[in-house]
């Protein structure tokens, strides 16, 4: 296999999970727990408050798993020569730390404002 077929899975796969943990969050079906959610100190402080930022946790998440989806696409057609060097990583990890680390970064800021 290729790297950039491996590269192109990875991130197709990624997006495909991203999406499907994130959909019942933004639908309101998950209830307050310690396991599965968006679990920061502000989400349990009421259930209003778990359910506002879970359902806009899964909006980002949906929203962000689409760019890494398309990048996934991407890489079975770029050529990675070096699967090592800095284009291997960009095509590799790239995608998803930068759309998760976006996606984090909105929710947190969502939370302090409620």
């Amino acid at each position: 296999m290729t790297p950039n077929v491996a590269f192109g899975m990875i991130n197709v796969g990624s997006a495909l999970l991203f999406a499907a943990l994130n959909a019942p969050l933004k639908m309101r079906r998950v209830k307050m727990n310690s396991f599965y959610g968006f679990r920061i100190k502000k989400s349990f402080e009421s259930e209003k408050t778990w359910y506002a930022i879970n359902a806009y946790a899964g909006k980002q998440g949906l929203l962000w798993s689409i760019p890494i989806f398309l990048a996934g696409l991407a890489c079975f057609f770029v050529p990675i020569e070096n699967p090592n060097g800095l284009k291997g990583f960009v095509a590799g990890i790239g995608p998803t730390g930068i759309c998760l680390s976006i996606a984090i970064a909105r929710i947190l800021a969502y939370a302090k404002r409620l």
